[in-house]
């Protein structure tokens, strides 16, 4: 009874927290601490629905939980990029309550990026990522990226993860209007120049959302691609001047990581297979990738990141626009001014990072400018790194000798959830060292 008696006073003296949420104290458990969760709270919210931040969890009302556990959920929530800070503890009265706190980031910005090839101002693309981000409270985002510069180009981008709620379906529709030079050395070799590309692409997919850790999906989708020079038709799948190519993607995704824009903890699996051409004119091929990346925590805070990424094609006419290259999407750092391709190719990667600055919750105040915009989580890490990778048309041409590796140091500036900064100074297997200044993660 006198138990009972206690429970009914800390509710009612808890009610006035409850009515004014900026008040509510947030306590962390003590190491080796467990509770029991008899409910969970929210606050912060205003646009996110709360289901969208609740599916996020590992744990649910019933189940027991640690500092460890909390940490790890504040990390997937903030992964979301709609908060500029979340903060999951329990109430400092009613210590059963676990709360979640959130201040939610501005919906409507510009990321700026930039893309360099062969390390040359001549061939730079630059421009804008305008993010339209959680419109609905529902995590949905429409992107709307131009870029000009040496390959120009428009794309217009929807993703919905929770089109139908309860069965986990979400939706992604996309479509792009590109200009792109050529990457093939062989070709230009023939054809003693260079070509462009103009590339209209477009796709629709669905996904199911088995749980917080696995994702399958389907897309379909279609290509338009026209070469430039007459003669470079030989080029292309259909040995025509024009490839017309609608395809099928079929993906699954693991994830398990804590924070993705930088983890600690956790494995990425992502494994993909898309078929294009069904014959039609002529074009029939496949691509299969696998990118498998594990973050584990070493002594003190060093992380310790590998990653393996192998990318297969096969099929008839497979056309060089469609073949594996490094120095693009895909880096082996040291290599900036030089590239590989190959019907085939492999990546491996290993990185050691240690946090100067793991984080920092930034917020300042401007005229006529939303705090939301001008709030952010700051975080500095240090790395050394080695990657290596081999381009190949069959297996038998796998040897170390042939591959390509780099290694060096990089000072990696996290400003979240709107951007990075990463410097790094690599050099290759022939000792030539090289600065490099990114605008997007390693892995």
């Amino acid at each position: 009874m006198q138990k009972l008696l206690i429970k009914i006073l800390l509710f009612f003296l808890s009610i006035p927290f409850y009515l004014f949420a900026d008040n509510i104290k947030i306590d962390s458990l003590q190491t080796n601490q467990k509770i029991k969760v008899d409910s969970i709270k929210i606050h912060g919210n205003s646009r996110t629905k709360d289901f969208i931040i609740l599916r996020e969890l590992t744990f649910s009302v019933g189940d027991s939980v640690d500092n460890k556990i909390l940490l790890f959920n504040k990390e997937r929530i903030f992964s979301l990029g709609l908060f500029n800070r979340v903060e999951v503890g329990i109430d400092s009265l009613l210590r059963s309550k676990v709360i979640i706190k959130v201040d939610e980031t501005w919906y409507i910005y510009p990321i700026p990026f930039w893309i360099t090839e062969k390390n040359s101002i001549k061939n730079l693309t630059f421009g804008i990522d305008l993010v339209w981000n959680n419109f609905r409270g529902r995590n949905e985002v429409l992107h709307a990226i131009f870029g000009v510069g040496y390959n120009p180009f428009l794309l217009f981008q929807y993703v919905n993860p929770a089109l139908d709620y309860d069965e986990k379906i979400g939706l992604s529709i996309g479509i792009g209007f590109y200009k792109s030079k050529n990457k093939n050395e062989q070709a230009i070799s023939y054809l003693k120049q260079n070509f462009s590309y103009k590339i209209i692409k477009s796709n629709i997919g669905l996904f199911k959302r088995l749980n917080q850790f696995n994702l399958y999906g389907l897309t379909l989708g279609y290509d338009y691609i026209q070469t430039e020079l007459r003669n470079s038709k030989l080029f292309m799948a259909s040995k025509s001047e024009i490839d017309r190519v609608p395809y099928t993607s079929f993906y699954f995704i693991n994830d398990t990581r804590d924070l993705k824009q930088y983890p600690e903890r956790g494995n990425y699996f992502f494994i993909n297979f898309i078929h294009k051409g069904f014959n039609l004119s002529n074009v029939y091929y496949s691509i299969i990738k696998n990118d498998f990346r594990f973050y584990q925590k070493l002594f003190s805070n060093l992380i310790l990141k590998e990653r393996f990424v192998l990318r297969n094609t096969f099929g008839k006419n497979i056309p060089l626009y469609d073949y594996s290259y490094f120095g693009y999407e895909d880096k082996i750092r040291g290599y900036n001014n030089l590239f590989f391709e190959g019907q085939n190719s492999f990546l491996t990667s290993y990185e050691v990072a240690l946090p100067i600055l793991k984080e920092w919750n930034l917020s300042f105040d401007l005229p006529l400018i939303p705090k939301s915009l001008t709030s952010a989580r700051i975080g500095i890490y240090t790395s050394i790194f080695f990657d290596s990778g081999i381009t190949y048309k069959n297996i038998n041409e796998i040897k170390l000798s042939k591959f390509n590796s780099g290694y060096g140091i990089g000072l990696i500036i996290l400003i979240l959830p709107f951007e990075i900064v990463r410097l790094e100074y690599s050099f290759n297997k022939f000792g030539k060292g090289e600065f490099v200044i990114a605008n997007r993660y390693s892995f």
